[in-house]
């Protein structure tokens, strides 16, 4: 049932994370599940018959993705572009604004940081960030791109707020949310961000 669980996965083009949300358990677990080293229950082989991914695409996502295809991104390359061509400081807030995001948009950004680094309205940014309470999730993305501006940092670090939240998965599981809490790096916990997302597992941060 492994492999079965593998297949529907693969089949309907969803990361793990994705496929862990849409049934309800943790990225680490479907992981086991799909080697082999914990049983399929009988109530998650009745999830799989009566989940229908397609019905919980977001719409969002796809204009996400080829906007990062407009703007070069490696990793949706094959996404035909949107036109005209977005702003990457506008790409960057909306896709931070929302509550739930493909994962593989939100590791995107902070190769959108670098690559444009020079182009972004960082102080309009800030100012809006702080209107939005993203202030935690923008100095997060901007310090794990390693592109980004000491002084916004500073600016951003003066408003972090205590309030913990998700890096764009609002709807994420309990237990996802236990494990990644406790197995966050250190800098998303700086931010009070709940993710695991660190600069080395970026496929195309460079």
């Amino acid at each position: 049932m492994s492999a079965n669980l593998q297949r529907w996965r693969q089949r309907n083009n969803l990361t793990q994370v994705e496929a862990a949300l849409l049934l309800g358990v943790s990225q680490p677990y479907l992981s086991l599940l799909e080697k082999g080293s914990r049983p399929l229950t009988a109530e998650l082989r009745h999830r799989l018959r009566v989940v229908h991914p397609a019905q919980r695409r977001d719409s969002a996502g796809d204009d996400f993705r080829a906007q990062l295809s407009a703007l070069g991104y490696p990793g949706f390359a094959h996404v035909t572009p949107s036109r005209p061509r977005p702003s990457p400081d506008a790409l960057l807030l909306s896709v931070l604004a929302r509550p739930d995001v493909d994962s593989r948009v939100v590791e995107a950004l902070p190769w959108l940081v670098r690559r444009y680094a020079t182009q972004l309205d960082l102080a309009w940014l800030v100012r809006q960030a702080k209107l939005q309470n993203l202030q935690n999730r923008l100095g997060f993305v901007l310090q794990t791109s390693g592109a980004e501006n000491a002084t916004v940092v500073q600016e951003l670090e003066r408003a972090r707020l205590l309030e913990e939240s998700t890096l764009c998965w609002d709807s994420m599981p309990p237990a996802t949310r236990d494990w990644m809490h406790v197995n966050r790096p250190a800098l998303a916990a700086h931010w009070n961000v709940v993710t695991t997302l660190r600069p080395e597992d970026l496929s195309h941060a460079g």
